[in-house]
């Protein structure tokens, strides 16, 4: 029974995860001015893309937290940049060199 029950919380834990993990966003190409109007959610997935894609990582664990710095640097930039015609993916590479994410 108690097996049961780990088994069961896993399943259930595993089934709430599954939708950040696997949403993909869509911003990868848009300009920092659509990303000041899209929704956190889409800001998140997308910068999870990108981090997993250009840093080469595939473990949502430790994606997660540089997707995170990431999303807060764009956003960053993205409030304080006159040319809202910058590409997000443009402005991600920036800020994970900014960041130190990037290998020399």
């Amino acid at each position: 029974m108690r097996i049961f029950i780990l088994l069961a919380a896993w399943v259930t834990a595993s089934a709430i995860a599954s939708p950040q993990q696997t949403a993909s966003g869509d911003l990868h190409h848009a300009s920092l001015r659509d990303w000041n109007q899209a929704a956190d959610a889409n800001r998140f997935a997308t910068a999870s893309d990108l981090v997993e894609r250009i840093l080469n990582q595939h473990d949502p664990i430790a994606v997660r937290p540089k997707a995170r710095m990431v999303q807060a640097c764009i956003s960053r930039v993205a409030a304080d940049f006159q040319q809202g015609g910058q590409t997000v993916a443009d402005t991600a590479v920036a800020c994970m060199a900014e960041l130190g994410m990037l290998s020399r």
